[in-house]
């Protein structure tokens, strides 16, 4: 009977139910939500049947599906070739990406368009974008000189940047392909932003979890070394060159002391974080030869190894079900998934760059999606960096060598960096 129920549950998510337009839209969301992760995953089958639910819940709401529709027919056709790794952001393509401030550089989809207009109000003079068919995260105010910009999410489908000073200024601009404005009467030292900067950071605020702790010691690798000894001043480094950059830093834990997964997650969404990065060390007893470093971010699991790393980092919530979880895992939030394979891109791209500069033998192990429960209830982009292998006798030694840790630690605050650069 159980089997029964849970098959009935997994067949419900890629049903349309078209009985009222509330159900169908639910479905056409999740059936999207599936459609980003399949191709994250490189799965064709899940791409084919998600993709029909979106046409189906689309042409009943009304929607325009030709993209969809496109896509679907490329994937059964008999001369399409193994579909390659698509960006999901070039499929969810309503989001605007602030690329520059001085000049200030927007990029656009396609199906965006820009409208310009002018105003003076209340002895201010304002330079007003409206982008079309447009969606932003947040909220962003910067200053460039005497000039504030702000840009905002003015209704549910636009985008509109303001430009205000009490003096009179000009610019020019171009929309096509991407929205490039140039302020005109601003001095050369504009380029330098000190303010804009710190601005930024003072209002990231970043959560580190130092995994395992207390009674609960993690792997134990060559040498007896405990991942609980290492993640932990690991940490406090990275507090440290965060907190140096300008950035609001909260830690897990301070001190050796167990804390559940639930309560690591609970303590980040109740610090209202921009950021949750988890911090482990890899462990393969079996195979001490195996090195490198690892960044994962939350998603269903496809490989072998990915199960494998999850399952050890999993082993403090109990004997939950393999199925449970991936009811869970199903209903993630697909930006929040793609904002977290960003940001594990940008770090794990600086650690390997930076570390090969000093040390030999450093190992990319790439970046992989996997169901870390620790990562499930947070409400920002989270990732869990597997910082090592513990039983690599090399790597293991590193991992505890303080000045290691502190190079380790300047380069992920380096690439948290450059994940806000590109993503304000």
């Amino acid at each position: 009977m159980r089997l029964i129920l849970i098959l009935f549950f997994f067949t419900s998510l890629f049903a349309c139910d078209t009985s009222s337009n509330v159900s169908a839209y639910n479905d056409y969301t999740k059936a999207k939500q599936t459609y980003i992760q399949s191709i994250i995953d490189n799965n064709k089958k899940l791409q084919i049947k998600s993709l029909k639910e979106i046409i189906k819940c689309g042409r009943f709401l009304g929607f325009n599906i030709n993209k969809y529709d496109k896509r679907l027919k490329q994937l059964n056709s008999s001369k399409t070739t193994k579909a390659k790794f698509q960006n999901p952001l070039k499929i969810e393509s309503n989001y605007i990406k602030l690329l520059s401030i001085n000049p200030i550089k927007i990029k656009l989809s396609k199906k965006m368009y820009v409208k310009f207009s002018t105003l003076y109000r209340k002895g201010k003079y304002y330079k007003i974008f409206d982008i079309y068919n447009a969606k932003v995260n947040k909220t962003t105010v910067k200053k460039i000189g005497n000039i504030i910009l702000k840009i905002s999410q003015n209704n549910k489908k636009r985008v509109r940047i303001v430009l205000n000073s009490n003096k009179k200024f000009k610019i020019k601009y171009n929309s096509k392909p991407n929205l490039v404005i140039t302020i005109l009467n601003q001095s050369k030292n504009t380029k330098k932003q000190p303010y804009i900067k710190t601005y930024m950071k003072k209002n990231r605020i970043i959560v580190i979890d130092a995994g395992h702790g207390g009674k609960d010691p993690g792997g134990i690798g060559a040498y007896h070394i405990k991942e609980k000894n290492i993640v932990l001043p690991l940490a406090k480094y990275l507090k440290y060159e965060l907190t140096q950059r300008g950035y609001k830093v909260y830690l897990t834990r301070d001190r050796d002391t167990f804390i559940t997964l639930k309560n690591r997650t609970k303590f980040a969404n109740r610090k209202k974080a921009d950021l949750f990065i988890s911090l482990h060390c890899n462990i393969a007893p079996k195979h001490p030869e195996i090195y490198g470093i690892e960044t994962y971010f939350l998603s269903p699991a496809r490989s072998t190894k990915a199960k494998r790393v999850a399952k050890l980092e999993n082993s403090a919530i109990g004997n939950l079900r393999t199925t449970t979880q991936n009811i869970v895992l199903n209903f993630l939030n697909k930006n929040r998934i793609i904002d977290s394979t960003k940001l594990a891109l940008d770090i794990q791209k600086s650690l390997i760059y930076n570390l090969k500069r000093h040390y030999k033998r450093i190992k990319d192990g790439g970046v992989r999606p996997a169901p870390f429960w620790v990562l499930v209830g947070t409400q920002m982009p989270a990732i869990l960096i597997e910082t090592g292998f513990i039983s690599n006798k090399q790597e293991a030694l590193r991992l505890r060598n303080k000045t290691y840790q502190k190079r380790y630690a300047k380069y992920i605050a380096e690439g948290i960096d450059n994940y806000f650069r590109k993503n304000p």
